[in-house]
């Protein structure tokens, strides 16, 4: 079962986070500032789960599986 979700960010920012796995994703607009982000079984399974929770942890994002909002963790960089 891939992911879907809802992220609330700009596109640039989106692909930013996602790197390489952009390609691989369905990314939509669904409102301002809101995105549509399907991203297929296999992407996940060829890349890893735990690398792609990794790059989502840049976004605010609803989990349509989980039914939740996800908050973005702040990376500080010194």
């Amino acid at each position: 079962m891939g992911l879907q979700l809802i992220v609330k960010a700009d596109r640039k920012k989106i692909e930013k986070a996602l790197g390489s796995l952009t390609s691989e994703c369905e990314i939509f607009p669904i409102a301002e500032g809101l995105f549509g982000i399907s991203i297929p079984e296999q992407s996940i399974s060829f890349v890893g789960e735990d690398i792609v929770l990794h790059k989502l942890e840049q976004l605010k994002y609803f989990d349509l599986w989980q039914g939740s909002w996800q908050e973005s963790k702040r990376r500080w960089f010194l």
